[in-house]
């Protein structure tokens, strides 16, 4: 796939030279509006985008006055306004208009910003706050950029990725306030995954932005939960300004959560890992959570529905108070598996969630889009970390995982289906289906995983995380530690 990000820098560089800093627009020779402060408080930043790369046209006839005061109306503190003119079809002229307008609103400039006399351009013409993508600056570059937008009382937001970017941001910190913005949609090839944000907010010293990715509202509230203070939406506020006030609403009646800090935990750990994530299913005895953790595990399932590898609520006590982890390793989560919420096992699991001792519920039965929308009502908005399994056995049944990821799921595992049995059937999704999956997220894989299988699995599908169980057992409900061990072996190669 072509670097897009290259592509545009290229573009913009020749339009510099030809143009200058204004590229063909009429700047004012001083700026003309008050300024307004950027992210004073948590809220939503809504876009203003004709066009990009990756979706083509969004609205191209769009009246930025018109749609900026839309904005505000629907609870919009701050707005976003692209500049960039051939692949995103904006203009300084934009800016300007809106800067007139005296909308009291803060301004953003989201360009591909390179060049020292852009930062005064950007405060005359209006802005508040002005995009710098670290990726595409040397550090030095990027402090001077932003040092020039602090001197005219703007805020630089400073936009991260890639491990390198975050050296960066934390050199510009040390220099004066900033705003972080993390894009889940990577630059270079436009695919997205929101995963990313969860993985880099750990590590960000100041308030941040979540970017890109967000067209639903369930996904609002998800950016919400992982500790963003803002959230920067565009195209899906574009295309129907009419749900603005409702992608607003749902980000600020949310609030960060147990749910966002068990993905920022997988985030991190996918980040860190250079192989899959590994849970260890089906556990019920010690001394198989012992090893599986010694050898690397990242979590543990505990079944909480009729199986002979069900657990019990003083298994997992014991586990959580004498789990012996590895110095050099961390503990592994623990996951409540679950098919009902509503039977005594169900509760079970839910009781100790809400106590602590486990930190997500895996549900595996009918009906996941509603089932974790009651998860997050029984917890209070989000007090436990959630995701869904889905049974597959056809190519159709990759819809209902592009369905969780609508309302807000960053990962859903796919297992195998047989029947009406969900889970622990030892059989492994067929080949030629799973070959059909659309690579909209990284995979999550279960089903007949073990020793044999679990190679030919990861050269052939790439999963981000392998859940693994009964094809490791010397009998059901007992793990075969050499099994455990060459499975280990086979994950590490």
């Amino acid at each position: 796939m072509p670097d897009i990000l290259d592509e545009i820098i290229q573009r913009r560089r020749e339009d510099y030279r030809a143009l200058g800093p204004t590229f063909g627009s009429a700047i004012p020779k001083n700026r003309e509006r008050p300024s307004y402060h950027f992210l004073a408080e948590p809220g939503v930043v809504l876009e203003i985008k004709r066009a990009s790369p990756s979706k083509g046209a969004i609205a191209v006839d769009l009246d930025p006055v018109a749609l900026a005061k839309v904005y505000a109306q629907a609870g919009a503190k701050q707005v976003s306004i692209l500049t960039e003119r051939h692949y995103f079809k904006g203009s300084l002229d934009d800016l300007v208009a809106v800067g007139r307008s005296g909308i009291p609103v803060a301004l953003l400039r989201k360009d591909f910003i390179q060049f020292a006399e852009e930062i005064d351009i950007s405060y005359r013409a209006g802005a508040d706050a002005v995009l710098l993508i670290a990726r595409m600056l040397e550090s030095r570059q990027l402090r001077q950029l932003a040092s020039l937008c602090r001197d005219r009382n703007m805020v630089p937001f400073v936009e991260v990725r890639e491990r390198g970017d975050i050296a960066k941001l934390l050199a510009v910190c040390t220099d004066g306030p900033v705003v972080a913005g993390v894009n889940s949609r990577d630059l270079r090839t436009f695919l997205i995954d929101p995963l990313v944000p969860a993985a880099l907010r750990g590590q960000l010293p100041c308030k941040a932005v979540f970017e890109s990715g967000a067209t639903t509202a369930g996904q609002c509230r998800y950016a919400r939960s992982l500790g963003y203070e803002g959230l920067l939406l565009g195209e899906a506020a574009a295309r129907e300004p009419s749900q603005a006030s409702g992608f607003v609403e749902a980000f600020t009646r949310a609030d960060a959560n147990r749910n966002g800090k068990f993905w920022r935990e997988i985030g991190e750990r996918a980040k860190a890992r250079n192989r899959p994530l590994v849970k260890i299913c089906g556990i019920t005895t010690i001394v198989d959570a012992e090893l599986a953790t010694r050898l690397g595990a990242d979590a543990l399932g505990f079944v909480f529905a009729k199986s002979v590898r069900a657990a019990d609520c003083s298994l997992v006590e014991r586990f959580h108070a004498s789990l012996e982890v590895p110095v050099d390793a961390k503990r592994p989560l623990f996951i409540g598996v679950v098919t009902s919420m509503e039977d005594a096992l169900g509760q079970q699991a839910l009781s100790l969630a809400k106590r602590g001792l486990l930190d997500a519920i895996q549900y595996h039965g009918e009906l996941p889009v509603q089932a974790l929308a009651m998860l997050d009502e029984y917890f209070e908005g989000g007090g436990v970390g959630r995701y869904a399994a889905i049974g597959i056995a056809a190519e159709t049944d990759f819809t209902l995982e592009h369905d969780l990821y609508l309302v807000g799921e960053p990962r859903v595992l796919c297992d195998a289906r047989s029947g009406a049995q969900a889970g622990g059937t030892g059989r492994r999704i067929d080949g030629g289906v799973l070959g059909q999956r659309k690579a909209e997220r990284p995979l999550w894989l279960a089903g007949g995983l073990g020793p044999e299988t679990i190679g030919d699995a990861i050269n052939r599908f790439h999963p981000e995380l392998i859940d693994a169980s009964s094809r490791l057992e010397a009998s059901p409900g007992i793990k075969d530690p050499q099994k455990l061990q060459r499975f280990f072996e086979e994950v590490d190669r």
